[in-house]
């Protein structure tokens, strides 16, 4: 198996995680929270938009720069 087939079947188990815990979060009184809860609280300070704007950066230049 090549590093570029391990890395997609990485981010595939990571997005396959993703969804299994907002489906998770998103039933009557889970204990987990949903995506726009966790993004909500991190977005309620400066460091958390910060760190934000940082994780979009990082995605955009490993997946969009060609």
């Amino acid at each position: 198996m090549s590093s570029h087939a391990l890395t997609v079947v990485a981010y595939a188990i990571i997005v396959t995680a993703a969804v299994v815990l907002q489906v998770v979060g998103l039933r009557q009184g889970s204990a987990i929270p949903s995506l726009g809860d966790v993004i909500r609280r991190v977005m309620s300070s400066k460091s958390g938009r910060v760190g934000v704007v940082a994780g979009w950066a990082w995605l955009g230049l490993h997946f969009f720069a060609r």
